[in-house]
């Protein structure tokens, strides 16, 4: 691994007239921003210096410990403008599934791999992440947000799938007002907007109280 010293040794060796460089040293001191300056290097604010934009990136690679830094840094070197790396924007989003710990945050990954942006994304990935996801779900609320997911025209737009995990969630569900929170999911315009379905779950709410 390359020192992060040597990286600001070659950094105010180049740029200690730049007008970033007191910033890139205040982030570098509090080990924050190293993959967006990891970008930045690679781009025309620092005329493409691909050399210090890797080694800036494996620095920030090997000081990751939370899963937020891993999509962090597979967004920034994945981007079309900047060194476009989807090889280890891939690798870095699956240390980032393997450091989470609450569904929440396993839905938030799969919700990014969906979105389709100028960074990594990949439909195929972020599926197996909501399947996984699905699979540790116990609540009709946990079910529920994963379909809504599924639903989003900016992500995987998977009415299918969601239909399923709606199924889930009303099986799940333990009472009357988690049947009605399902319903009124499924009848909103953006999930899978089905009224006559929604009725149906409206009812059997109705003869749960």
């Amino acid at each position: 691994m390359i020192e992060k010293k040597q990286i600001l040794k070659e950094i105010t060796q180049q740029y200690s007239n730049h007008e970033d460089f007191e910033q890139i040293l205040k982030d570098f001191a509090y080990d924050i921003n190293l993959a967006k300056w990891g970008y930045l290097f690679s781009t025309d604010k620092f005329d493409n210096n691909h050399d210090i934009s890797r080694k800036v990136f494996h620095c920030a690679l090997a000081l990751s410990k939370d899963f937020r830094d891993y999509i962090d840094f597979a967004f920034y070197i994945s981007k079309e403008d900047g060194l476009c790396d989807i090889t280890l924007a891939k690798e870095a989003y699956k240390l980032a599934i393997s450091k989470v710990v609450l569904l929440r945050d396993l839905r938030h990954i799969a919700d990014m791999l969906a979105t389709k942006k100028d960074s990594f994304y990949d439909k195929e990935m972020a599926k197996k992440v909501y399947e996984e996801a699905i699979s540790k779900s116990k609540t009709a609320f946990d079910f529920v947000a994963i379909a809504e997911s599924l639903c989003d025209s900016n992500m995987l737009n998977d009415k299918e799938m969601a239909k399923e995990v709606y199924e889930k969630a009303i099986k799940s569900c333990e009472n009357s007002d988690e049947l009605e929170a399902v319903a009124d999911s499924v009848i909103q315009e953006d999930n899978l907007f089905d009224e006559q379905w929604a009725s149906k779950i409206y009812s059997i709410s109705t003869l749960s109280k």
